[in-house]
Formats: C-alpha cells, sequence, structure tokens
C-alpha cells in the first residue's frame, strides 16, 4: 500500500476511509505515504508525460478521478517590474487561473474524487467565499449535491449559480464551522473539514510540486503565501519535502513567509511569542483572511520557523494599499490575501530576512475581480435548527 491513514498521536495506520479521527486514540489523522516504494514509481518523466492539471501528479495523491478534467498546472509568472521594485526575483503563481479563481479548486477536486471513490452524494463545507464556489462547481460536475455554510455577506456566487445549496449563516466563519461540526453528528455527508479532510487538504501540496517543476526541479529561496487557516503554508511545506523524499529534488528547502490580516492575526501572534495559537475572534474587513481557531496554525507556524522563514501581521490599510500595487505592476489582480502577502514580503525584505536578488514566489490565491453576487435571501440565525430547518430537514 503506497498511502496510508496516520494518526499523529498513537501513529496507527490504517486504509485510506473517509474519516479525521482516529479510531483508537481520537487523535487527528493525515495520509502518509510508503516513499521507499514510491521512489521506485515516480520519475519527472512519468510527471511531465501526464495531464496539465493537478492530475499529473496522481502518484503522489492518494487518488484520482477516471477523468483529468481538474484545476492545476498554473501559470509562474516572473514579475519583472514587481521585482526591480522589491529588490528580489519574484515569481506570481496565479491559482487565479483556476476554474473558480482560487487555489481551493485544487481542494475540492481532491474532495469530489474521494466522495465518488467512497459513495458520497452530498458534500458540504463551511466557507468565506472561495472554497464554498470551488465545491459547488466540483459537486456540479460530478452530478453531487453540495450544502455551504457562508457567513451571510460572503456568500459566493458561483456556489449559487452552480446549483449548491447555500446557508447565508447570520455570524462569522468560526459560527458556520462550529454549525458544519453539529451537522457531520447527524449526517453522513462528505465534509471537507471533517470526514473528507485528510484527502481534500492534500490538493494545497500539488503548489509546491507544480513551482518545483516549473523551475525545472530546481527549488526558490523563498516561497511567500497568505495564512488564513494556516493550511495553506504547512501543506506547501509537506509538497516540498515531499519532493525530497521522492527523490525529485535536493538542496535546501524555500523559507516559508506567511501573511495574516493585524484583525485576525492567531497565527502570526503565536509565532511571534514563540507559544501556541490562542483563540480570537477576528476584527478585519477581509472575510477571507478572518478565521479566529485556525486549525492548522501550529503546523503553519512549525512550517515557517523549520525553514527559517517568518509569518507577519499586516494591518488593514497595508493590505488595501499593497493589493493596488501589486496590480499597478503586475496587471494581476489579486484578492485582499494577495496584497497582504506582498506585504509580508515587503517586511521580509526591510527586516533583511529576505535577502536582494533572493528568487521568490508569491501565491496568487484568488482572484480580485468580483463576480455579481445574487440574492441568497435572509440570513439564518447560527443555531442548528434554524440550519435544518433552512434545508428543509427538520421536523
Amino acid at each position: 500500500m503506497s498511502v496510508a491513514l496516520h494518526c499523529r498521536v498513537c501513529e496507527a495506520a490504517a486504509p485510506p476511509a473517509p474519516g479525521n479521527r482516529c479510531e483508537r486514540c481520537d487523535g487527528p489523522t493525515d495520509l502518509a505515504y510508503n516513499w521507499e516504494r514510491l521512489r521506485t514509481e515516480v520519475t519527472r518523466e512519468r510527471i511531465a508525460a501526464g495531464p496539465a492539471s493537478m492530475w499529473r501528479y496522481r502518484v503522489l495523491l492518494p487518488l484520482a478521478p477516471g477523468d483529468h478534467t481538474a484545476p492545476g498546472w498554473t501559470p509562474l509568472l516572473h514579475a519583472r517590474r514587481l521585482s526591480d521594485a522589491v529588490g528580489v526575483e519574484l515569481h506570481l503563481k496565479l491559482e487565479t487561473a483556476n476554474p473558480t479563481h482560487s487555489f481551493k479548486d485544487r481542494i475540492a477536486a481532491l474532495a469530489r474524487a474521494a466522495a465518488v471513490e467512497h459513495g458520497i452524494e452530498t458534500l458540504a463545507c463551511s466557507s468565506t467565499g472561495n472554497l464554498g464556489d470551488a465545491l459547488a462547481s466540483q459537486a456540479a460536475a460530478a452530478g453531487l449535491e453540495a450544502i455551504v455554510l457562508a457567513p451571510h455577506a460572503t456568500a459566493g456566487a458561483v456556489a449559487v449559480e452552480a446549483g449548491a445549496n447555500v446557508v447565508p449563516i447570520d455570524g462569522s466563519y468560526d459560527d458556520c464551522r462550529r454549525l458544519e461540526l453539529e451537522l457531520a453528528a447527524l449526517f453522513p455527508w462528505g465534509f471537507l473539514a471533517g470526514n473528507l479532510h485528510p484527502f481534500a487538504s492534500e490538493g494545497g501540496k500539488t503548489i509546491a510540486y507544480e513551482i518545483a517543476e516549473q523551475f525545472d526541479w530546481r527549488l526558490p529561496d523563498a516561497v511567500v503565501c497568505p495564512a488564513a487557516t494556516g493550511a495553506l503554508l504547512a501543506k506547501v511545506s509537506q509538497g516540498f519535502t515531499e519532493l525530497g523524499l521522492a527523490g525529485l529534488t535536493d538542496g535546501p528547502l524555500p523559507r516559508l513567509y506567511g501573511a495574516q490580516a493585524e484583525g485576525s492575526n492567531p497565527i502570526a501572534a503565536a509565532f511571534a511569542d514563540d507559544r501556541s495559537i490562542s483563540r480570537l475572534r477576528p476584527n478585519t474587513s477581509y472575510p477571507s483572511l478572518a478565521v479566529g481557531n485556525p486549525v492548522y496554525g501550529d503546523l503553519a507556524i512549525g512550517a515557517a520557523r523549520a525553514s527559517g522563514g517568518a509569518i507577519y501581521a499586516v494591518p488593514e490599510d497595508e493590505i488595501s494599499m499593497e493589493t493596488s500595487f501589486l496590480a499597478r505592476m503586475t496587471g494581476v489582480l489579486s484578492d485582499c490575501a494577495g496584497g497582504a502577502a506582498l506585504a509580508a514580503l515587503i517586511r521580509a525584505r526591510q527586516s533583511g530576512e529576505l535577502e536582494a536578488g533572493a528568487r521568490v514566489v508569491l501565491v496568487v490565491t484568488g482572484s480580485g475581480v468580483t463576480p455579481h453576487v445574487p440574492d441568497v435571501g435572509p440570513a439564518v440565525a447560527p443555531e442548528i435548527d434554524a440550519v435544518l430547518a433552512h434545508l428543509g430537514l427538520s421536523g
């Protein structure tokens, strides 16, 4: 077996199946790979012969669909003017080129594949916009039902148009996550942050795979990305590590830098104080960065610290300013998360942590193009009975 469900606590291994808690000790689970076997199966040539999508790395993923329609293999753009302005060799990883214009398409694609593999007909998630759009898109392509819990002001246009049942919660993202956990206790659906999480979360690591391959298997000096839940930073780190384990790359791993909004900075604050994550109530006008209880926070801190990087908290006005600066210097219209990442990069340069001329990749995780958002109806109270009533599942 090349992949197994592995407990982070007791290290028990089991065949890969839906479930994010260990049956032996109830610890959190991830997928673990047999690298001794995989090193004999994966080559650069085999990858290059694959489809122009994330499935070109299917031998390094837990499963793959029967078709190869998927996100991934997004452009890596050398931003020459911005490079000169910042003082590094800067490349933009444009996740805006994915089907619903964010890196969350990678996560939803693996969730869809896992759902189909295991006979799950309903997918569900909490979202501030991008993940809900991605989930709805993938569910529609596979003929599955999609349920998206979203703060009322951020219910995504794509999710509605693709036929998802969007529940506009009168509350925060963390309220949506609490309700998602309650639904998971009631229904045998596929939850992206629950029983499908070990599969879905593997999508983020394919960004690291692509960066390496697009640089002809030479790793950059540093990678900068936003950090809301911390999952992307942790999974990018995992991806670069796995390339070495597979024998596809060698040499030092990139330094990893993360960016948070100052009004929602549990990971950056814990990194600065050298402590574990403390939950907080977000106070930011940027919904995609408004996560007060980041489930991957400690892993993101570990990834940044082990690589020699850092995680920065960025003031609100600075996020807006750098998002505009990014557009003016590159023509790329990023969402606020991209502006936060650029602000973190500039701070790393100003502090001397990142040297002049370093080869740096900034992951533009989502698009700043705002589609028309359809009316999703009145807000639903952040209580499970109200959610069940909205879904027509009560009584």
